[in-house]
């Protein structure tokens, strides 16, 4: 009986120990992956840096570009909420990119809280 369960686990451990070399060895391409696209994009920022003219921030769907004296500002008239006054909202474009990134934060927070399931009832049997 003894031998028969140190048999047992012996092709266990076998077993274990080729799902951690396969696994290894998916993960290496991967990383090989990872540091060619970030050797293209140093190669494309590099191409923006070299021409700035192609590098214009371009301002999202419902902004428009303005001029106020050196500075470039990006604005959008809105009303806010519980008014009806329409207000205008100016940006720089550093202020556009935190905007912007912001968004895209709350769009993730969103899909995240969606995904998740409120209740065992709503998900199902699990």
């Amino acid at each position: 009986m003894s031998r028969f369960l140190m048999a047992i686990l012996l092709t266990m451990s076998a077993q274990l120990a080729l799902a951690q070399d396969s696994a290894v060895a998916e993960a290496k391409p991967a990383a090989d992956q990872a540091s060619a696209k970030a050797d293209a994009a140093k190669t494309a920022n590099a191409a923006n840096a070299a021409n700035p003219a192609e590098r214009e921030f371009k301002p999202p769907p419902g902004f428009y570009t303005k001029k106020r004296g050196a500075l470039k500002v990006y604005c959008k008239k809105d009303s806010e909420i519980g008014s009806r006054f329409v207000t205008e909202k100016c940006l720089t474009e550093e202020q556009m990119h935190d905007y912007l990134l912001a968004l895209e934060i709350q769009k993730q927070d969103v899909d995240r809280i969606r995904s998740t399931c409120g209740t065992a009832g709503a998900c199902g049997a699990q």
